[in-house]
């Protein structure tokens, strides 16, 4: 039995538009929850790495907070958001010093 695969707007993975929009950029993360991507209910993907030397979280909707959320490791720590892993709202991020966040979405 063949399943149909579908992403979080219901639409089938073989009808997906495959000519892709795609953001990079870099934020400076600091001590207050920085918003890091807005919520987007194109997105098919994004990647997050952390380019720095100290830790710094990530969260999913809410504003992030020192010790909880997504905890990207120091000096290339990373997490992915994609057709098996998606979420569509807005992705914040804080750290205990200014450090660098190295980033990707696309559509």
């Amino acid at each position: 039995m063949v399943q149909q695969l579908y992403v979080g707007d219901k639409r089938p993975v073989d009808r997906l538009d495959t000519r892709a929009k795609c953001v990079n950029g870099a934020t400076t993360v600091a001590v207050t929850p920085t918003l890091i991507l807005g919520a987007n209910g194109k997105r098919t993907g994004a990647t997050f790495v952390n380019d720095s030397a100290g830790v710094i979280y990530l969260s999913k909707g809410d504003t992030a907070a020192l010790n909880a959320g997504i905890r990207l490791n120091a000096a290339g720590g990373s997490y992915e958001i994609n057709l098996l892993n998606p979420w569509h709202g807005a992705v914040h991020a804080i750290a205990g010093a200014n450090l660098l966040l190295v980033w990707t979405e696309q559509e």
